[in-house]
């Protein structure tokens, strides 16, 4: 065990990995600009299909508090997440002709939050974990027909509850990559429910809620001081 340890000092060092080396006790502050691949877990994926979207964040972390062998701090996390879906409509134009048009139902959350977040050393890497709590502003717009005075849209600002865990990996100079997924819930009011089909008839009673549970898997650059 003695010369496991020793081993992965030489490597942090030999990297300039200082970070690896600190005490328990010394702080570290971590900044990542992250990629998120985004995953419609609940009501969302009932509207967009495939159930798969994009996004970024800043996050943003400081562990100072020393508990056994990890420290515990508090993380910042802003960004935003969209999920689209393809629609196609066929109209018949002034000439009498046959068109299609191409339009998109689009989900979107941009997020903030705030909570803590404990880190554990392990060797060469971190392993970090958080829950935090904050605000989501989304954005619902779905397509019926070619017309965009017909469309669905639905505006929320909405408190979420945050959970993540991942890897820091620091490679050379106390930079490296971070890994990691993040579960998003949204607590949406009925007001902000909507239609499952949007072929319904347009005074159809809402049935669901749009702004819900989501996942991001995550991967970012990341620095650490």
């Amino acid at each position: 065990m003695a010369g496991s340890e020793a081993s992965a000092s030489a490597s942090a060092a030999g990297r300039r990995n200082p970070v690896l080396q600190r005490s328990i006790r010394t702080p570290v502050f971590g900044v990542a600009a992250l990629a998120r691949l985004g995953v419609l877990a609940g009501n969302g994926g009932v509207f967009v299909q495939p159930p798969l979207g994009y996004g970024f964040a800043l996050d943003l972390r400081y562990h100072a508090l020393a508990i056994a062998n990890s420290r515990l701090g508090f993380q910042f996390t802003a960004g935003h997440d969209r999920f689209q879906d393809r629609r196609v409509f066929s109209y018949v134009d002034e000439s009498g002709e046959a068109q299609e048009v191409t339009r998109f139902t689009t989900l979107g959350h941009t997020d903030i939050s705030l909570g803590p977040s404990l880190q554990i050393p392990i060797r060469v890497l971190f392993l970090e974990a958080g829950v935090s709590g904050g605000l989501a502003v989304s954005i619902f717009r779905r397509p019926r027909n070619v017309d965009p005075g017909d469309d669905d849209e639905v505006v929320g600002y909405e408190p979420l509850l945050r959970g993540d865990l991942a890897l820091g990996v620091p490679i050379r100079n106390n930079q490296g990559i971070r890994l990691g997924v993040d579960v998003v819930k949204i607590w949406s009011p009925e007001k902000n429910w909507v239609v499952t089909d949007a072929d319904a008839p347009v005074d159809t009673p809402p049935d669901a809620p749009v702004f819900d549970l989501y996942l991001d898997v995550l991967l970012a650059y990341q620095a650490w001081f």
